[in-house]
């Protein structure tokens, strides 16, 4: 299984009071991120995530793509919401746009755009270089 969304990522998107707020349901009330019930979560979303995306997808490449990541993130939302009965309907759009952009990613309708990876990766070797200006006759910029 592969790993879209992190407690990390879902930190970044919703912030920690959020996290707070529908994770630590039960008592006694610890005031913090039940982290047992958000990684479950988060594995049932990698795994929704990895069942739209498998067929069309190479997943290193989609791995560091910050799209795929918001719609993890989303869909493990609506995952901890689930388990405590509690969904809103805020929940329900953000998890249903999610299912809707896995599947036309899938279905090769939407990309996926660049990953983290691709954008922080080092030039190619063999890339074209180009100039501006005439081109030298004599070699070491001599005309």
């Amino acid at each position: 299984m592969s790993t879209y969304a992190t407690i990390e990522s879902m930190i970044t998107r919703f912030g920690k009071e959020d996290l707070v707020e529908i994770t630590d349901t039960e008592v006694p009330y610890t005031g913090e991120i039940n982290e047992s019930k958000l990684q479950a979560a988060i594995v049932s979303a990698n795994s929704e995530v990895d069942a739209y995306l498998a067929k069309q997808m190479n997943v290193p490449t989609v791995l560091g793509s910050p799209f795929v990541q918001m719609m993890a993130c989303d869909v493990a939302r609506y995952h901890v919401a689930l388990g405590n009965a509690r969904v809103s309907e805020r929940d329900e759009k953000r998890y249903d746009l999610a299912v809707k952009n896995l599947k036309a990613v899938n279905d090769g309708k939407i990309g996926i755009g660049a990953s983290t990876n691709e954008v922080n990766a080092a030039p190619s070797i063999n890339l074209a270089q180009m100039t501006s200006g005439r081109p030298s006759v004599f070699g070491n910029g001599l005309y």
